[in-house]
């Protein structure tokens, strides 16, 4: 459906859902693009569970992050999406970014 050298986005139809499996280290148009084409399939199939797979390592630029919870967050609490998935390593300096967001 989406696939770049930093993220390979899946629409799974049976589980009405969305993969978002980030693939290496990326910001700017290269962070942004992949969750904009996700959005735009949200919408098209009102797709209710969104996962996202950190597995491969996943990191935020300062910019992205203040854009990620400025505007495409605010975007899918206003979409149809009901359940949001983190697939995630143990020993990832993430947990503690997840649980810290203000918008969980």
């Amino acid at each position: 459906m989406y696939d770049t050298p930093y993220c390979r986005l899946q629409h799974l139809k049976e589980q009405n859902a969305i993969l978002c499996k980030w693939k290496q280290f990326c910001k700017g148009d290269d962070y942004r693009n992949p969750l904009k084409f996700a959005a735009q399939v949200i919408k098209k199939y009102q797709i209710s569970t969104w996962i996202t797979d950190t597995t491969h390592g996943f990191e935020s630029d300062e910019a992205d992050t203040k854009w990620l919870l400025e505007e495409f967050v605010p975007s899918m609490i206003n979409s149809s999406i009901k359940k949001v998935v983190f697939i995630i390593t143990q020993d990832s300096p993430l947990i503690d970014e997840i649980k810290n967001k203000r918008w969980l």
